[in-house]
């Protein structure tokens, strides 16, 4: 009698074929998500601008958060007031940057004060301490001086907030962009790119 062994087939075939599709599905679908992602490219900057993350040191980037909350405030205080509130009232309400104390000193001590040049309208705090912090500037739009000023959260594209390291420190002479660019202010933007969290979906 002849015995014959009959060896089940092997799956080594099968599992490469499979790992070879799998492979093939990955880049693909790789292909694919690289050929749709379109990268957000950091807005250029203009000879007048510095950029609020890499551009400011950790008490100027306090000073401009400060300024951004004190924005709505401010705005909230002149719709219920018709007029803009003075600086003494937002030291009275401890409103930074405007506090005094040992935070305001440390982050460079600024002098505020109301400044107005024509239809133009700012608050200037200049620093006591340059190598500290810059002095700020926060211009804000016309509408926000008269009783029908801008609510709260609507000042984003309105207001502008400029710093001021070159020279001695001083009183603006006139708030327009060029005036300000020509006695040594720059802007201060926030560029969203793709390190950083979209516009439309943070503040």
């Amino acid at each position: 009698m002849n015995t014959q062994v009959v060896r089940p087939a092997g799956a080594g075939h099968e599992t490469l074929w499979v790992l070879l599709a799998a492979a093939c599905v990955l880049v693909v679908a790789a292909a694919l998500i690289g050929a749709r992602a379109q990268p957000l490219a950091a807005e250029a900057l203009s000879p007048h601008q510095v950029d609020a993350r890499t551009q400011l040191n950790a008490a100027e980037q306090g000073v401009h958060a400060d300024l951004l909350v004190a924005a709505d405030e401010i705005a909230a205080l002149a719709a219920s007031d018709g007029a803009l509130p003075g600086v003494q009232r937002l030291r009275d309400m401890d409103l930074p940057p405007f506090a005094v104390g040992m935070g305001a000193t440390a982050r460079g001590g600024h002098a505020w004060q109301v400044v107005t040049r024509g239809d133009d309208v700012a608050y200037v705090g200049r620093s006591a301490s340059p190598e500290v912090a810059a002095s700020f500037l926060l211009r804000l739009p016309a509408q926000g001086r008269s009783a029908a000023a801008p609510a709260a959260h609507a000042h984003d594209d309105a207001i502008e907030i400029w710093v001021q390291r070159e020279g001695a420190p001083q009183w603006p002479e006139r708030l327009d962009d060029a005036a300000l660019a020509r006695q040594g202010w720059r802007e201060v933007v926030v560029r969203y790119d793709a390190g950083v969290t979209r516009r439309d979906a943070a503040h």
